[in-house]
């Protein structure tokens, strides 16, 4: 098989660090996008182009078709309409883990939301996004897949490696991460056997930085994950 990484959810802030990581370990990626015209003035020659929508399972075949791995990076902009909450996070998600599934592709990365099993949250008062987020999840697991499903803090655009990072499991911490962080973190479970059928949550902690892209780093943090 290809060593094609799909990314959903590729021109989204935390997916376009997705691919530069991803990109910069060597990988080919092809990112699942609406618009192939608007992306490329993005990406510009760097990925292959699957014209799609998670809304949409026709299209999605082509899509997940003879890749390594998929990554699911999506989310809304809006509580309300065809792009709410329990269409994105959660029907969206199914329909591309069952397309992933249906083609034979094992891998799955998810990027979730910590406190989704928090229904009081106040992050719920946007269309119940943590409901339909902990929905989606599960549809994942269900579906026999190789997964990761990483729970990041509120997310920030500061330089990765500039703080700390805390894994923790079981939806008990919280906090702020940066989007390349959380980029890094994906890269490197890509083909980390700890992380597989593993959910974890992920923030930024006081501290000095940390080296970003070493493998002997990241290996320590997932070293200690429990399968679900």
């Amino acid at each position: 098989m290809a060593n094609i990484i799909l990314v959903a959810g590729a021109t989204g802030g935390t997916g376009q660090q997705i691919v530069g990581k991803l990109k910069s370990a060597g990988y080919a990626v092809r990112v699942l996008v609406r618009d192939a015209a608007k992306a490329r003035d993005l990406f510009g020659d760097a990925v292959e182009y699957a014209v799609g929508n998670t809304l949409d399972p026709a299209t999605l075949a082509p899509a997940v078709m003879g890749v390594h791995a998929v990554v699911c990076a999506t989310g809304t902009r809006t509580p309300v309409g065809d792009d709410r909450p329990e269409r994105v996070d959660y029907e969206g998600v199914q329909n591309l883990a069952q397309a992933a599934r249906a083609a034979g592709v094992q891998r799955f990365i998810l990027i979730s939301s910590a406190m989704v099993t928090h229904s009081e949250h106040p992050l719920n008062n946007f269309g119940r996004v943590l409901d339909w987020k902990l929905k989606g999840e599960n549809a994942v697991r269900e579906r026999g897949l190789a997964y990761t499903i990483i729970r990041p803090g509120g997310l920030t655009d500061q330089s990765g490696g500039m703080a700390g990072i805390q894994i923790d499991q079981g939806d008990k911490i919280s906090g702020i991460i940066s989007r390349n962080d959380v980029a890094a973190a994906v890269c490197h479970a890509l083909d980390n056997i700890s992380t597989y059928h593993t959910t974890f949550e992920i923030v930024n902690t006081p501290g000095d930085p940390h080296p970003l892209d070493r493998a002997e780093y990241w290996q320590t943090l997932f070293a200690a994950l429990k399968p679900d």
